[in-house]
């Protein structure tokens, strides 16, 4: 596993046809594919005009229980009227601190603290929301590239 040096970035809107969820960060892993599976069967159904590139949209709530708004979702070439638990979001748009992650999913979190950590260094303070951009998957896990992205403060 490799992550890339973190830098900023200004982010562009980017639309997504997206599940929202709450839960616990413990519960993504093994939860993602059933949110995930209704974009995927909606846009089967309908012809939503994704673009295959699954993005992942978190924001920090004040929940004693420590549960995240989630989104899960696929990227799309434009926008659409909703379908049942589907719906058109975009992402966030700001500055951003980024990081690329290189190989298992499992080490992602190293990512997000290299992100984290070079916010605190760098005094700059983040929003409480953040996102990953999933890579097409290939069986090479060196080849497996996650984009991370940290939304900061004006």
């Amino acid at each position: 596993m490799t992550t890339s040096a973190v830098s900023l970035t200004v982010t562009v809107p980017r639309g997504m046809a997206t599940v929202r969820a709450r839960l616990p960060a413990s519960r993504i892993p093994t939860s993602f594919a059933q949110y995930l599976d209704q974009v995927y069967a909606t846009a089967r159904a309908t012809g939503l005009p994704i673009d295959g590139q699954n993005i992942f949209v978190y924001r920090e709530t004040d929940d004693p229980q420590h549960e995240l708004d989630v989104q899960f979702g696929v990227g799309v070439t434009a926008a659409f009227a909703p379908n049942g638990a589907v719906t058109y979001a975009e992402l966030p748009v700001g500055v951003a601190a980024t990081a690329t992650h290189w190989g298992d999913y499992a080490k992602l979190g190293e990512t997000h603290n290299a992100v984290i950590a070079w916010c605190r260094e760098n005094n700059r303070k983040r929003t409480g929301t953040r996102w990953e951009v999933y890579g097409h998957w290939f069986d090479d896990p060196a080849k497996v590239r996650t984009d991370v992205y940290w939304l900061l403060e004006p």
